[in-house]
């Protein structure tokens, strides 16, 4: 997954239309047309879920951009009133990830309102697959997000750095491989994430929509403090050239240039 000059990751995540929010696809309603637009911008990474998979799997491109598959669903993102929280996950699915070019299967770790339950469920999934996954010698990302729906009907990542910090040591006990994580209000304290992980690699989550220049302050910020990459998804699906943004964020990741030399590339 990670770039062999730099050491680090740019993880573009295309699994977003499985959330049963349509608004979510805006950008990559056309799989197949998204895959080659995105790999086009050379990712180290993308990010699919087992339909997804198969949709690369039919376009027959070659190229070295690995996979990170998806394995859970979860209901909290809807755009609806929901009866309960719930995060599902059939561990069996991880054997799809004995293919090569998938390098790292990934789960929720989800506390949403403070609902234990869903929780439970998430670290439930957690270990069964950790358990196949350490047999199997497949990399496990888990992503711990901490979210309030604040009385409506879709949850929003709180940024809260003490809560999230919690979350990303639990998901440290649990064995993950990787971390990927929302960013902290404000994103100076992003430190004491990467702190908490303990050496475990993190990288850092898109999350809702910001400007281009926003996006690039905080990839900035974040490899600073030692961040090993980011996992982006709607701000650079939906942008009007994501090649272009791609290559503007590797800027950084990979090469350590200012956030002016990286916005060069989006004039």
């Amino acid at each position: 997954m990670f770039n062999s000059k730099s050491g680090r990751c740019i993880n573009i995540a295309l699994d977003l239309g499985i959330f049963g929010d349509i608004s979510f696809a805006k950008g990559i309603e056309d799989l197949r047309e998204a895959i080659r637009k995105i790999l086009a911008g050379e990712p180290d990474v993308i990010q699919l879920n087992p339909g997804g998979f198969k949709i690369f799997d039919s376009l027959n491109i070659k190229t070295k951009t690995a996979i990170a598959l998806r394995l859970d669903v979860t209901n909290v993102y809807e755009a609806r009133e929901i009866e309960h929280a719930w995060d599902t996950c059939n561990e069996e699915t991880i054997y799809l990830a004995e293919d090569s070019r998938i390098a790292a299967v990934v789960l929720n770790l989800l506390n949403v309102d403070e609902n234990s339950k869903l929780q439970e469920q998430c670290i439930q999934n957690i270990q069964k697959v950790c358990a196949i996954a350490n047999k199997k010698n497949i990399p496990l990302m888990v992503e711990p997000l901490v979210m309030n729906s604040n009385g409506s009907a879709s949850a929003t990542s709180s940024g809260d750095v003490t809560k999230i910090s919690s979350l990303v040591r639990q998901t440290v006990e649990l064995g993950a491989d990787f971390i990927k994580v929302d960013p902290t209000n404000p994103m100076s304290e992003f430190h004491q994430i990467v702190k908490v992980a303990s050496g475990v690699p993190v990288l850092v989550r898109g999350g809702g929509k910001v400007t281009p220049i926003e996006l690039l302050e905080r990839t900035k910020i974040a490899m600073e403090v030692g961040a090993r990459g980011v996992v982006y998804g709607r701000n650079v699906v939906q942008h009007e050239n994501p090649e272009r943004f791609i290559r503007a964020i590797s800027k950084i990741v990979h090469e350590n240039t200012s956030i002016e030399a990286a916005a060069e590339l989006l004039k």
